[in-house]
């Protein structure tokens, strides 16, 4: 049925049966299998079809061609073949279409007509895709036998195969597909179907949407590289994408991909194309990318001979070793990439051949590179011949060889004392690499000289803490070698003292090599450094070392695969070695255990302090009741049976006995002294200990007792504590360190298991006085009361005492006094202490999580406590009107420190959002409820009220000092009050602008308040926190203000900035040494300039112009003064005080001293009119000569030229009073002298 179907339509012409044919072949829903019709064809049948489809692809490539054409030559080149090949009657195209035939008596069309008809339609695609679609098939069909392969279907093929480049989408790739799969059964004429498919396969395999597959595919066509001629011009475009090959990331991923690049090189013409292509893309390769290149050399090198050999050892492999000695390893990634490909390439050198080799190219610039000046290249090279190791001639006879090995050990000996650091890292992590590989082969008098200088110099290297690091990183290295073992016992001892070395990372790394041998089991690491001095370690170290040697110490002191008895024995000898230790321990412990583990440790500490507490209470009967009353409850809130946690009854040194239900003490009397004396709970600090334990752990595994799957371990925790409680309070009621530890750790329970404790944490902190706030007794208490939810009675206590503050500052009549003497009052039971409840509010905010449980319950009281705060502006009003204090209670420290704590509370209360409050009303909140919006709070407005406060308040009272006319009323102490009440405004207000906790309004009213700040001051107060602030709001307003936006004033960041720089400049004219609050200036400009010039270099630049500027004025200004120079200064620090702060800090950095040199030159070619600004100039240019820094010494020429054309300009006056025109011709010829000197010390023409 197919066949016929087939035959019919290819003769009759049927276009659209024969495609739906080759469509429905394979398809699910039809029976057509073509390849069974192909077979049944006889010989003659396929000729026949061929032919006609041959037919097909003429006349449809005819029309392909002409459809590309313009139209009036389609027409004609159509109308032609009509003529000429169809032999049709008068069909004629003048650029207008011929009418067609109508007949309405006949009932159907003539074969004339059908082929006028199919003529005129267009070029047919799908006629096209499945002819070459039948092509293919024809061809499978074929699997084992011999392919009968007619002269049309072959001419066919060609054809196709001649205009594949030129064909579109799907025929285009049948085509590509075709050909390759003609190639690869090897049928005839392989040869003349492949070479333009080659460039459209390596097309689709290097673009950026290529797949394994398509390099794949690639691959199997690598013997059609045969027959192309390379070096022809017209397979240049041929060429060039087989060179792309070598670029593109996907061949380097797979094994054809790798093999297709290093078959390229098998061809001479294309090496030098390849390596240039490789060396392009390898800085910006990876590591493993930069390997596989190095596999792809070393491919095609073993598989080359002759010339191509010779040219891949010389220009290409041996460019890369040259490469890699002299790159400079600091910028970016070549120098890594390189060593990288050379790695691969020397652990090859298995091979006598390839280490002969390796050794061949070396050779030549190796021991040269060793000793040359440059200290990059002679550390380059040592990485390369320690990775080289050993570099081996086989040609060379036995004396020779062991020369070489001798050449080589002296070589790196020498290297190892190296004078540049840098090389003596390279060579230490060589050295233990080649120690590591090749122990038994190098000679025992080499390694004893080697370690000889590892232990005795690199150890204890003071330039250097990486030359240590890297010594004590290759011991842990060279454990690794079982031969060495024997050697590094004896050695390893003497390294104690290592461990207590100034840097951390060499701490790290000793660590870590304690750990290595703690693993190995050579030695014990305590013969290396003691427990105590671990433990000390433990104690005082940073967290990366303590982390370290928690885990080395885990199993010594928490063995959690040991008895209980031995875990609390161990746990207890921690405890009184070192109680600070054990915390941090524990601390970092408890990351490392699962929580099961951690919980049942927990009670097991538990059970052993109640047990030595009702041991020591024994003899009391009211104490053998509440155990019996304490057993009788043993029973409830335990776990479930299958989730019980199994605790023996373990005490120190007193063994419990159980009867029943009921635990008894089986220790005897007259024993029971002896017993008392060895137990190390009789030692307070171990008892306080082991509480702090049980707090870390509690505390740190918070957030997984929380989750619901582990509720079942926190119940137990509660249950269990809660019992003893009452009897350890009552026990340790004279230990204040044990009580307030109880005390906190009573705050993890439920209040109503201890009702008592939240009313006597608030009795204490009600009894606080002054001298009693600067511990931190009361830390405790208002960390219990935050866990049980009751920071509202701190904050009502707080609000209490600060309000009898401000209440006591009060500054008011004599009648309002006696009337506030005439009201009834209730008498206090404590005296209010103010300043106590800053530190209360200052604890609850500095405490994360007090901090957030105040946020989300408590916000409306923090809310009503900051309004009520804005009183100490009044306050702070009053008091600069006074010579004194106001009250005890109302102190200077007490506005200072309220002031603060104000400042604080208004930026963290910014803005909360309202979905956020609807979520946070807690069961303590009223009733009432409370308006979402009312707890909405902008930060920036109250600071905005405080801008304007401080501007009509504490701005005047620094102009009245800036001249001297100082209030009688008003001392140094309100002084000093006004200075610390703005400076932490400034620091408020730059955190606002930090957190983007602000508008472009805010922060443009900042820079006018700031600006007018500066000037009105003359103590130097508010230098860095006034540069620091305008910093900030340059960021911010470079982020939310449009480019073609304008400030809403002209006091812009850059004009604060400057403003800045001109009050520095004011102070050092009347001052001769720094202020007292400026320590930290020089590093705040660098800070202000560096980030000024990343945000905008417009900016920078015109801060630096008026920095330049400045320090020109300043050194007229000290000309004028001293009538001249001083010519004896070399240094900028040996200048006067502001320009060696200005021009010092720009002289510290590379990309500020080009900005200042430029902006300096653009002053003298703009602003410089009079020759005392020019001798200032010329002055500071030969101080910058001699003491350059940072600066470029083009940038000074560019300066002195300027000055220079400047000074050519300059006329005498021919008139001029004989003072006055001394000092200028005075002026004049300093000036030239300077500018001449300039210009012969540069070497200015």
């Amino acid at each position: 049925m197919a066949k016929q179907e087939l035959l019919t339509a290819v003769e009759q012409g049927h276009h659209a049966d024969f495609v739906k044919l080759i469509q429905n072949h394979g398809s699910k829903r039809s029976t057509v299998d073509l390849e069974e019709v192909v077979l049944e064809l006889s010989r003659t049948q396929i000729e026949w079809m061929w032919t006609s489809l041959h037919s097909w692809v003429n006349e449809q490539l005819k029309k392909f061609v002409g459809d590309s054409r313009p139209e009036e030559e389609v027409n004609h080149h159509q109308s032609q073949q009509v003529q000429d090949g169809d032999q049709m009657d008068s069909v004629q195209k003048n650029g207008q279409n011929s009418e067609p035939r109508k007949s309405a008596e006949m009932a159907g069309e003539s074969e004339e007509d059908k082929e006028a008809e199919e003529l005129h339609q267009p070029y047919n695609e799908k006629l096209m895709e499945g002819i070459v679609d039948f092509a293919y098939i024809y061809l499978n069909t074929f699997k084992d036998g011999e392919v009968f392969i007619p002269d049309k279907f072959l001419e066919l093929a060609v054809l196709l195969h001649g205009m594949v480049s030129v064909l579109e989408g799907r025929v285009q790739t049948g085509v590509v597909t075709l050909c390759e799969f003609w190639w690869l059964k090897g049928l005839e004429e392989q040869d003349h179907l492949i070479v333009n498919v080659l460039p459209l396969i390596l097309d689709v395999a290097t673009s950026k949407t290529a797949r394994k597959r398509d390099v794949a595919r690639l691959w199997a066509l690598r013997e059609s590289l045969q027959i192309i001629n390379f070096t022809a011009p017209e397979y240049e475009p041929l060429v060039e994408k087989l060179v792309a090959c070598a670029a593109s990331a996907i061949f380097l991923t797979s094994d054809e991909g790798v093999k297709w690049v290093a078959a390229l090189f098998s061809w001479q013409s294309l090496i030098s194309r390849l390596h240039r292509k490789i060396k392009s893309v390898l800085p910006g390769c990876t590591r493993l990318q930069s390997e596989k290149y190095a596999e792809i050399y070393f491919r095609a090198w073993k598989t080359s001979q002759g010339d191509v050999r010779k040219v891949l050892e010389e220009e290409c492999i041996q460019d890369f070793m040259f490469a890699a000695v002299h790159v400079d390893p600091m910028s970016g990634r070549l120098s890594a990439n390189l060593h990288h490909f050379l790695h691969y390439i020397h652990r090859q050198k298995r091979h006598h051949t390839v280490a002969t080799t390796i050794f061949t190219l070396y050779d030549p610039f190796i021991w040269r590179s060793l000793k040359a000046a440059n200290g990059l290249v002679r550390m380059n090279a040592t990485g390369l011949l320690c990775d080289a190791f050993p570099l081996v001639d086989s040609t060379l006879s036995s004396e020779e060889r062991s020369d070489l090995n001798e050449r080589q050990y002296q070589a790196i000996i020498t290297l190892l004392v190296d004078p540049c650091h840098l090389v003596r890292i390279a060579a230490i992590r060589g050295v233990f690499i080649i120690l590591t590989d090749y122990w038994l082969m190098i000679p025992s008098h080499i390694i004893k000289t080697i370690f000889q200088k590892l232990l005795a110099d690199l150890v204890y290297d003071a330039s250097s803490a990486e030359v240590r690091t890297q010594v004590i990183k290759g011991l842990t290295l060279l454990l690794d070698s079982r031969d060495a073992v024997s050697f590094l016992t004896e050695v390893l001892l003497r390294l104690g003292d290592v461990f207590d070395d100034i840097s951390a990372n060499v701490r790290v790394a000793f660590v870590k090599l304690l750990l290595k041998v703690k693993s190995s089991k050579v030695i014990r690491y305590w013969d290396i450094v003691p427990v105590h001095h671990l433990l000390h370690r433990l104690e005082e170290d940073k967290p990366v070392v303590c982390k370290l040697l928690t885990q080395l110490l885990l199993s010594s002191f928490h063995p959690v695969h040991r008895d209980d008895e031995e875990l609390v024995q161990r746990s207890l000898a921690l405890l009184e070695e070192n109680r600070a230790a054990a915390r941090r321990f524990y601390r970092y412990a408890s990351r490392k255990l699962d929580l099961n583990s951690t919980v049942h440790f927990m009670l097991l500490m538990w059970r052993c302090l109640r047990n030595y507490v009702l041991s020591r209470k024994d003899q009391d009967s009211s104490y053998n009741d509440e155990i019996e009353n304490d057993e009788s409850t043993n029973s409830e809130g335990q776990l479930d049976r299958g989730d019980r946690i199994r605790l023996k009854g373990v005490t120190s040194n007193r063994s419990l006995s159980r009867d029943g239900n009921r635990s008894t003490v089986s220790a005897d009397k007259e024993n029971s002294d002896e017993d008392d004396d060895g137990s190390p709970l009789d030692n307070p600090a171990v008892i306080g200990g082991l509480l702090d334990t049980v707090v870390i752990l509690w505390t740190t595994n918070a957030h997984r007792l929380a989750q619901p799957q582990n509720l079942k371990y926190l119940e137990a925790l509660r249950t269990k504590l809660s019992k003893s409680m009452p009897l350890f309070f009552k026990f340790f009621k004279d230990n204040n360190d044990v009580s307030q530890t109880l005390l906190y750790l009573s705050s993890f329970l439920p209040r109503n298991l201890v009702p008592t404790l939240v009313g006597h944490c608030l009795s204490r902190l009600r009894s606080l006085q002054a001298d009693q706030g600067s511990d931190d007794s009361h830390v405790t208490y208002i960390n219990a009361l935050c866990n049980w939810n009751r920071t509202d009675d701190i904050l009502e206590l707080a609000s209490e005492w600060l309000e009898e503050g401000f209440k006591a500052g009060m500054v008011g009549s004599n009648k309002e006094r006696r009337r506030s003497g005439r009201k009834v009052r209730f008498c206090e039971t404590s005296t209010p202490q103010p300043v106590i409840a800053l530190r209360l509010l200052r604890n609850i905010l500095q405490h994360p999580f007090n901090k957030l449980s105040a946020m989300e319950r408590n916000r409306s009281s923090l809310l009503e406590i900051t309004k009520n705060m804005e009183k100490v502006k009044d306050r702070i009003s009053e008091r600069l009107d006074r010579t004194e204090e106001l009250s005890p209670l109302c102190s200077d420290a007490f506005l200072c420190e309220c002031w603060a704590q104000y400042l604080s509370l208004v930026a963290v209360l910014h803005n909360p959002s309202v979905e956020v409050q609807e979520c946070n009303n807690s069961e303590e909140q009223d009733d009432d409820g409370e308006n979402p919006e009312d707890l909405l709070f902008d930060s920036s407005e109250n600071v905005s009220l405080s801008l304007d406060w401080a501007n009509n308040i504490l701005v005047p009272a620094l102009e009245e000092t800036r001249g001297g006319k100082r209030k009688l009323r008003a001392g140094d102490d309100a002084l000093n009050i006004a200075v610390s009440v703005l400076n932490r405004l400034l620091t408020t207000s730059t955190h606002l602008l930090m957190i983007g906790a602000a508008s472009t309004a805010f922060a443009s009213k900042l820079c006018v308040f700031v600006d007018g700040l500066l000037k009105s001051d003359a103590s130097g107060s508010f230098w860095e926190k006034s540069l620091v602030l305008a910093s900030e709001a340059h960021q911010y307003l470079e982020s939310y203000v449009c480019s073609n936006e304008n400030y809403e004033n002209d006091s812009t960041p850059v004009h604060v900035i400057n403003t800045c720089i001109s009050s520095i400049s004011d102070y050092f004219k009347e001052h001769e040494t720094f202020p007292k609050d400026a320590d930290g200036l020089h590093d705040t400009l660098i800070l202000v300039l560096t980030t000024l010039g990343q945000n905008s270099r417009q900016d920078q630049s015109e801060v630096m112009v008026h920095m330049a500027d400045t320090v020109v004025q300043h050194i007229c200004w000290s000309v004028d003064k001293t009538k001249g120079i001083d010519l004896e200064v070399t240094k900028i620090q040996d200048a006067n005080g502001c320009v060696a702060l200005l021009v010092g800090v720009c002289q510290s950095r590379t990309k500020l001293a080009t900005a200042l040199l430029d902006s300096l030159t653009h002053l003298v070619k703009t602003a410089i009119h009079d020759i005392t600004s020019l001798l200032a100039t010329s002055y500071l240019l030969m101080i910058l000569a001699k003491d350059s820094g940072k600066i470029s010494r083009y940038s000074l020429k560019q300066a002195v030229v300027a000055a220079d054309s400047i000074m050519s300009r300059i006329i005498l006056p021919a008139s001029i009073d004989d003072e006055e025109g001394g000092f200028f011709g005075e002026y004049t010829k300093t000036t030239k002298e300077l500018i001449q000197d300039l210009k012969s010390s540069l070497g200015v023409l």
